[in-house]
């Protein structure tokens, strides 16, 4: 009989006891950490999880954006707050008062006349796109160009229901308070008594994560809120730019066309582009040099918008890679179509507040001089 002795311990322990705690401790670890039927139902609750969040990515998107909408209704809340040093419910009971006051206004003096334009410009859009057709099947190359399609009229048929999709998107995004009515009313709701919510998200954290998940929060919703305001300033430029320029072009319907553009420029990547479609059609259906002058309008128009005045704004936040925004505009526009593209933008900027917590610049530094250590080979 060995005998081992423990000198830290003070103690004798027999080889016999070891072996038999060492196969006990094989006999444990052998034993599956989870029985079949534990598994069976694990995988079953992925499932389901999984599915219910496809079949309800709309909802989930539209919560999103309540979301959006209450964290742009607060931070003017707490503005109003420091500013006039009253309490929160009075605040948000001015704010309600002075926004409803503006719409009902608005609605007032301008409605008529905004639904009426909105008319025209559907109707003279396919006008515009026949007119255009008909100008380029004119000159000798446009008549080349067009006679590589099989049947022309079809393609004359084809552009004019594009450009009547086209118009039924633009005439959604012009009413999309309509649209949204339940967006605005959820996020009006979260907006009063964001406490309320909050708590009872964190009794739902572990208690280990709610630290680490408060921060991702907090920092996520102060990165949305600077990416909304610049946003908001930008879309008040590119409108009132456009619709200056276009009205000195001479091209009809420019006040309406500038609202558009404003509202596109929501939309990062995809707005710009769609916003030059109509005022481009209506410009050509007048003469090429002026549709010309449209795009070039345009093209200056977002080439400041990009590179002047949102590098200006977004100093105080993460500027968004246009790779990234992209990328997640293809995705969500896969998985749940316009209303995706839309909301790419602020999820990508909630999705940056959050790393910025989870992977800090100095964490960053190490991982990336961990990484080029891996990659270089040892001498």
């Amino acid at each position: 009989m060995y005998v081992f002795y423990d000198t830290g311990a003070k103690r004798h322990t027999s080889l016999g006891s070891v072996i038999m705690e060492a196969s006990e401790l094989c006999t444990i670890a052998r034993k599956p950490a989870y029985s079949p039927v534990a598994l069976l139902l694990l995988a079953i609750g992925i499932l389901l999880t999984l599915t219910l969040l496809w079949v309800g990515r709309i909802i989930f998107l539209l919560l999103f954006a309540a979301i959006v909408f209450a964290v742009a209704m607060t931070a003017v809340v707490d503005w109003v707050c420091e500013r006039l040093h009253v309490g929160r419910r009075i605040a948000f009971g001015l704010i309600l008062l002075s926004a409803a006051t503006a719409a009902v206004t608005a609605v007032w003096v301008i409605g008529s006349k905004v639904v009426a334009q909105l008319a025209d410009l559907q109707a003279e859009l396919p006008q515009a796109a026949d007119h255009l057709l008909q100008r380029v099947h004119s000159y000798g190359w446009g008549q080349w160009m067009l006679d590589q399609w099989s049947d022309y009229s079809q393609l004359s048929t084809s552009v004019r229901d594009a450009v009547s999709r086209f118009t039924g998107i633009v005439m959604s995004t012009a009413t999309v308070v309509g649209g949204l009515v339940l967006v605005v009313i959820l996020g009006l709701y979260l907006a009063a008594e964001p406490e309320t919510y909050l708590s009872r998200v964190r009794r739902m954290i572990p208690d280990q994560y709610k630290r680490i998940v408060e921060k991702c929060g907090v920092n996520a919703i102060r990165t949305v809120r600077w990416w909304l305001l610049s946003q908001l300033l930008s879309m008040s430029a590119v409108g009132l730019i456009v619709t200056l320029g276009l009205w000195f072009l001479g091209v009809p319907l420019a006040g309406t066309l500038g609202f558009i553009a404003a509202l596109l420029t929501f939309i990062p990547n995809v707005g710009p582009v769609l916003s030059v479609v109509p005022a481009a059609l209506l410009a050509f259906a007048i003469s090429p040099m002026k549709g010309l002058l449209a795009i070039v309008l345009f093209m200056l128009v977002h080439f400041l918008e990009g590179n002047v005045i949102t590098p200006l704004l977004e100093r105080r936040i993460v500027s968004l890679p246009p790779a990234a925004t992209m990328v997640a505009q293809l995705l969500l526009a896969v998985i749940a179509g316009p209303l995706g593209v839309a909301l790419a933008a602020p999820l990508t900027a909630a999705a940056f507040g959050s790393f910025e917590v989870l992977f800090p610049p100095e964490k960053e530094e190490a991982l990336a001089a961990s990484a080029a250590r891996a990659l270089v080979p040892a001498v």
